[in-house]
């Protein structure tokens, strides 16, 4: 599969997927005006890396800073996709938050509660 790397822009984050390394980063905000439209190509993507054989595990990190309503649920969708990989394979998620944003902190939990499968850690840094 070829990597795929998405630059940021002002309403979508970097999206860095390298396939052969079976790392996957999602970095910035996420507020696109069509979510569904701009995380397809990601979700399918993900979808097509989960149906290989591989025994490698897999690390999915996000840095998000800020998404909304839409990213959310296209979000949960993109957990559900990885929580099932952990079904067959090793499956680390690392959620990052700045350790002042409570906010993106208990998104991360909600996220990590529905998590069955896979190994789901928050990271809180700072700007130091």
């Amino acid at each position: 599969m070829d990597n795929l790397d998405i630059s940021a822009t002002e309403t979508t984050p970097e999206i860095k997927f390298d396939f052969s390394n079976h790392h996957f980063l999602f970095g910035g905000e996420s507020y696109p005006e069509h979510s569904d439209e701009f995380y397809r190509p990601i979700l399918e993507s993900i979808q097509q890396y989960s149906q290989n054989d591989s025994n490698e595990p897999a690390t999915f990190v996000f840095k998000l800073t800020y998404f909304n309503s839409s990213s959310a649920r296209v979000l949960m969708k993109l957990f559900e996709l990885i929580d099932e990989m952990g079904e067959n394979r090793e499956i680390n998620i690392e959620w990052h938050y700045h350790e002042e944003d409570d906010t993106m902190e208990e998104f991360g939990e909600d996220f990590s509660d529905d998590i069955e499968n896979a190994n789901f850690k928050l990271m809180s840094y700072s700007d130091d």
